[in-house]
């Protein structure tokens, strides 16, 4: 944290800006709200703009058909989007899909009139509904024969919309020919709309097909050879604020930079909200970019940025693996280094080596040895009683068990002189000292070296298996 902050002090003094007062000031926070209010409301419109004809993955259908079929009914009396929207995107409905929607409603109103009717009226009805059925099958033929740039559903760029619903009336109707065009002959056919079953038949259509109709539409192509599209009226109000708010900006800006020309480069980013483009709808995504940064220089949002602690937390976990397999690493190349002889033992090795053992031999002598005293005065006696044994059974053993006493008395406080005098801790330290160079001498040899490489690859081989086994452990 330190280094960063000092590395964003030098680049402050680079750019040649004065350090901030931390003043509080109540009115540029209360802009400062606004401004992200209106940026945040802005990116909105844009996300929902972008989305509105895109099609969305895995739904095969963009977000205007996901609010054709899903947006609550009783919402639409007070707020409908997609009559506000169609008319931004340059939407209208298509004349294929009015026509034919128009001639279905007719006839349902139709069937719905015999119902109630005279002998006289029903025979009247029941020829506009013998028309009426003939219409809708002529569209329905009409709809399946135009393909390519000649669909009725191609500019909308739903042809799998339509051939859904072929596959719909298949599956509803089949036949042996397995015809969407027959299946629809069979649907507006007198005998499969009959008083019993008329009900039931539109109830499927309604719910099936029609929804589907209603994805088609229209757009005009603009002067500019691209489709129509208003957007651009509604967010040029936003850029407008965007360019007042960053002039404003550079100009209040002047005192704390000293080369305050360079404040356009140094806000570069900002391109995103003061490039309005007309046609490039995802071009105006990246203004999440600026209004992060915004977000984060009035501390809104933690000073680390969105989500530190899950970064912070999956990067310890990516460290503590990598970390168990990188020393298992080494030790497995130190150890083939050692067996490929690639590793000698240097003379500033030696010395550090010896250094070390002297070290030891020190402490060894100062404070191990006084306290084994005890044990090794009865080490000597033991030896001494051995080495007399054969005179204790003899004739002068009596003087001899004499002997050994005095002997042993004298060892005692021979080795407890030596012990605890200067002058016998120097000897023995001497001893140590001597030890050790001769240990060292020895080292040095190229037998003794190879002895010592193949037990340290043993040893590395050991400390390798209880690395792995404590990290299989742990993971």
């Amino acid at each position: 944290m330190t280094i960063e902050k000092n590395s964003q002090k030098e680049l402050d003094r680079l750019w040649g800006k004065n350090p901030p007062k931390h003043n509080p000031n109540l009115l540029k926070t209360i802009y400062e709200v606004i401004f992200i209010l209106i940026a945040l409301t802005n990116f909105l419109l844009v996300l929902f703009d972008a989305l509105y004809l895109y099609k969305l993955p895995y739904y095969h259908g963009t977000l205007r058909d996901v609010l054709l079929h899903y947006y609550p009914e009783n919402l639409k009396k007070h707020f409908d989007p997609i009559k506000v929207w169609d008319p931004i995107k340059g939407i209208e409905p298509h004349r294929f899909t009015v026509s034919y929607i128009e001639n279905y409603e007719k006839l349902k109103e139709l069937y719905n009139s015999l119902i109630a009717t005279t002998p006289q009226e029903r025979a009247k009805i029941e020829k506009d509904i013998e028309n009426q059925l003939k219409i809708l099958i002529e569209l329905s033929e009409d709809m399946i024969d135009k393909r390519s740039v000649d669909s009725y559903f191609y500019l909308a760029n739903k042809d799998g919309v339509l051939e859904k619903i072929k596959n719909i009336m298949r599956k509803y109707k089949p036949n042996p020919q397995n015809s969407a065009k027959e299946s629809f002959r069979t649907f507006f056919s007198k005998q499969n709309l009959g008083d019993d079953n008329w009900q039931k038949e539109f109830t499927f259509f309604d719910k099936e097909i029609i929804p589907l109709m209603k994805e088609n539409y229209f757009r005009w192509i603009a002067e500019d050879g691209e489709l129509k599209d208003y957007f651009y009226k509604i967010d040029r109000w936003f850029v407008l604020f965007f360019v007042i708010d960053f002039i404003g900006r550079w100009i209040v800006y002047r005192k704390r930079y000293k080369k305050w020309y360079l404040f356009p480069i140094h806000h570069l980013y900002e391109i995103f909200n003061l490039y309005p483009p007309h046609h490039t709808a995802w071009f105006r995504l990246l203004r999440i970019i600026p209004l992060y940064v915004r977000l984060k220089e009035n501390r809104f949002i933690p000073d680390e940025g969105i989500m530190p602690e899950i970064i912070h937390d999956n990067a310890k976990i990516i460290a503590d693996e990598i970390s168990g397999l990188v020393l298992v690493n080494i030790i497995e190349q130190t150890k083939d280094r050692f067996k490929e002889g690639k590793i000698d033992l240097e003379p500033q090795t030696i010395e550090a080596l010896e250094v070390i053992l002297k070290k030891q031999m020190e402490i060894f002598s100062n404070k191990i040895m006084p306290e084994l005293e005890p044990m090794i005065t009865e080490m000597v006696h033991y030896s001494i009683n051995r080495a007399a044994e054969p005179f204790l059974l003899s004739p002068i053993g009596p003087l001899v068990r004499i002997i050994l006493y005095n002997i042993h008395a004298t060892v005692k406080e021979g080795l407890e002189a030596a012990f605890n005098s200067p002058e016998g801790l120097e000897r023995l330290n001497k001893i140590l000292q001597t030890s050790v160079e001769e240990i060292l001498k020895n080292t040095t040899s190229k037998e003794n070296q190879e002895m010592l490489i193949k037990d340290i690859v043993n040893f590395l081989d050991i400390l390798k298996k209880d690395i792995e086994n404590n990290y299989v452990k742990e993971t």
